[in-house]
This record gives structure tokens, C-alpha cells and sequence, in this order.
């Protein structure tokens, strides 16, 4: 079955000019890795010049923690003291399993099609009685309304990711946050296939994290960490290190100290201080661009991956309303393999990584224009 290429143009909102490696092949992979700004060759530069003044390294790497906290504050409508950077999304999840006390009976809500990292360190506590509930997905799709059967009086977390990265759904997060609060559970979100390619209201979850090396145009080393503490006041950090306290006893006394007021008590070490002068200049461009626009964008392309897929005859797995999905476009391919080959002899880069599964992703962000989807779509035709 044939696919009629639209004639419609849509342009980048940031040329591909500005990064590395996008002159001869169409990038549809930011759901894996997105991408390097060749402008992050400057903020590593500047890193490296700072980290080489002696002790005044350190406080020109606190003054960029800082710089960049307030920018994730303006990206995810939240207070930047409220935020900390650690060195992986799966760090912070087990931030909270590790900083709850659990007791036998409780349980913690997760969803089939999630990510490794939001399901694995739950099970841990199983040991304790503590039980692991799985909420199945509907032909692709997790429904609110089947969270809301798993929860109970007992439930202490629900996690699950604003937007999927195995098949592509976007939650609902505003319906979703109603729910929780509605109970006694806490909403533990993972934003790392949202943040940068749709808006993210961090404050309607209690823990949120985000990797910065996908959609976020940053690199591996620096995650965001955010903790509500107008839900959280009292939640204290799991993992102490010489970081986590603003002052201590010294040799007179060591065991003395106190915590850091804001969500840096999270961080018991130094921070990735390269990722997050890459993530300075990443965020930079995200700003610039807007959030809003930058959905709107994606939206327009993805939906006309979405169509094209839909209508080869693959096995679509992302929602086609447009609230419903993101950059990501997720589909099960019977002929995997071919259709990969195809793709990179066409020099069009998507996401196999989890081919075993026969699952295949293409996304679409602010540096793609409607050629690369044309491109990508002429490659998937039989």
C-alpha cells in the first residue's frame, strides 16, 4: 500500500546547521539520543576553563547549577529550589522507593509498557510485603481509569511515564494528578520522553525526573530531580554524602550535620558539572524556541508519521489524538528487519533498540522539517 507524501512544508525551528552530524542523514531518533548543538563545543570549552581556576572552579560550577535550576524551574512552572541534578532519571527513582518507609501490605502502582528503571527497584520490597501491581495496557493504551482500579488505601506510589517511550502515549497528567491526590499514594512522574517536546507542569507531581540527553538537546551525566515540597515537606534523602549537609562537625565531630534546605540534600556528591554546562546551553535553545511551540511542532510532524504508518499497514501503537501523544511514534513491524535495513540505507536514523520486542520508534523534534518526514515515510513504502 502506497502513502500520498503531502506537499505541505513544515521548517525546523532550529537549522540543522547548528549540530553535529545532521548534513547527510535524516535524525528521526531523539527518543534514544538526540543530536549534539555544536555550540555545547562552547559550553564545554568554558567548563574547562573554569574547572581550571583553582578553588574558584568550584564556585563558578555553583553559580552554573544555579543558572541552570532556574531555567528547569522556567520549563517545568516550579520553584528552583525544588530541583536538584543527579546523575540518572533511575537515580531519582530510587531516591523515593529507597526514602519511603514501607511497611508489609503497601503496594506501588506501575504500568505494563513502562520503562525498566520505573518498574525494577519496587521489587526490591517485595521481600518486605510489599506488592508490585501491574496496570495491563488496552491495544497499546494505559487508561486512567485502570490506575484508579489498582489503587487502595495502601498505596504509597504510582509511577509512570507523561509520555511513554515504548509505545508513545502521552498521560493525561492533569487527570492523573487529580486521582492520586485523590488517595493517599504519591505520584512519582517520569517526563524524560516529555520535557522538551511538550509542556510539563512538574507541580502536579510529587517526585519528577528527567534524563537531559534525549529531547532535552543535553547529554548523559545530569538528570532533574524534583521533589513538591508543598507535598513532600518533610522528605528526607536516602543517600547521605560530604554534599547532602550545609555544615557539619568536622573532625571534633563528624557525625554532626545538618541537611541542605533546598532539593540539593538529594545530591550527596558533586554534581555532573560537564552535563550541566552542556544542559545550560540546551536549555538556552529550548527557551528561546518556547515550549508551546516546540509541541505544536512536533505534534504537526509526528502526526504525519502517525498517518503514514497507519495507513503501510503496520501495527500502530501510539494514540492518534494529538493529546494523547507527543514526538514519539511507536509501531510493531513484522518485517523488522527489512524495514531497518531500508531505513539506513536511506541514511534515516529511527530507534530499534528494542527490536527484540518488534517494537520500532521514530521522532520527530524541533531540528526536523516535513523533508525529513517525507524522506522517512518514501523509506518505510514497500
Amino acid at each position: 500500500m502506497a502513502y500520498q507524501v503531502r506537499n505541505q512544508l513544515i521548517d525546523a525551528l532550529i537549522a540543522k546547521s547548528k549540530f553535529i552530524g545532521l548534513e547527510s542523514v535524516t535524525h528521526l531518533a531523539a527518543g534514544g539520543e538526540s543530536p549534539m548543538l555544536k555550540s555545547h563545543q562552547q559550553a564545554v570549552e568554558q567548563f574547562m576553563l573554569d574547572k581550571s581556576r583553582g578553588a574558584q572552579a568550584r564556585e563558578l560550577q555553583a553559580n552554573m547549577v544555579e543558572l541552570v535550576r532556574g531555567k528547569c524551574a522556567e520549563l517545568f512552572s516550579v520553584h528552583s529550589e525544588e530541583i536538584t541534578f543527579l546523575s540518572n532519571a533511575s537515580e531519582g527513582i530510587n531516591n523515593l522507593a529507597y526514602g519511603l518507609e514501607w511497611q508489609p501490605g503497601d503496594n506501588v502502582v506501575v504500568a505494563d509498557v513502562e520503562f525498566p528503571s520505573g518498574i525494577l527497584p519496587w521489587t526490591r520490597f517485595e521481600k518486605m510485603g510489599v506488592e508490585v501491581r501491574v496496570v495491563r495496557h488496552q491495544n497499546w493504551f494505559i487508561d486512567i481509569d485502570d490506575i484508579a482500579e489498582l489503587i487502595d488505601e495502601r498505596t504509597r506510589v504510582v509511577t509512570i511515564s507523561h509520555v511513554s517511550m515504548f509505545t508513545g502515549q502521552r498521560i493525561d497528567l492533569k487527570a492523573l494528578s487529580n486521582l492520586v491526590r485523590s488517595s493517599n499514594a504519591l505520584l512519582l512522574l517520569d517526563s524524560t520522553h516529555a520535557a522538551g517536546a511538550v509542556p510539563v507542569d512538574a507541580s502536579l507531581a510529587d517526585i519528577m525526573v528527567s534524563s537531559c540527553y534525549k529531547w532535552l538537546l543535553g547529554t548523559h551525566g545530569a538528570a532533574v530531580f524534583y521533589v513538591n515540597r508543598e507535598r513532600l515537606p518533610d522528605f528526607q534523602p536516602p543517600f547521605l554524602g560530604w554534599n547532602n549537609s550545609v555544615k557539619h562537625g568536622g573532625w571534633e565531630n563528624p557525625t554532626e550535620f545538618s541537611l541542605q534546605p533546598t532539593a540539593h540534600q538529594f545530591q550527596p556528591g558533586n554534581a555532573g558539572f560537564i552535563s550541566i554546562y552542556i544542559l545550560n546551553n540546551a536549555l538556552d535553545h529550548i527557551l528561546s524556541v518556547g515550549i508551546n511551540a516546540i509541541e505544536q511542532h512536533v505534534l504537526a510532524l509526528s502526526g504525519r508519521i502517525h498517518e503514514a504508518v497507519d495507513s503501510l499497514g503496520f501495527e500502530l501503537m501510539t494514540p492518534g489524538k494529538s493529546s494523547h501523544r507527543a514526538g514519539n511514534v511507536c509501531f510493531m513491524a513484522g518485517n523488522l528487519q527489512a524495514v531497518l535495513q531500508k531505513l539506513e540505507q536511506q541514511q534515516v536514523l529511527i530507534w530499534g533498540a528494542y527490536a527484540g520486542f518488534g517494537r520500532l520508534r521514530i521522532s520527530t523534534h524541533l531540528y526536523n522539517d516535513s523533508n525529513d518526514v517525507d524522506r522517512c515515510i518514501m523509506a518505510l513504502q514497500p
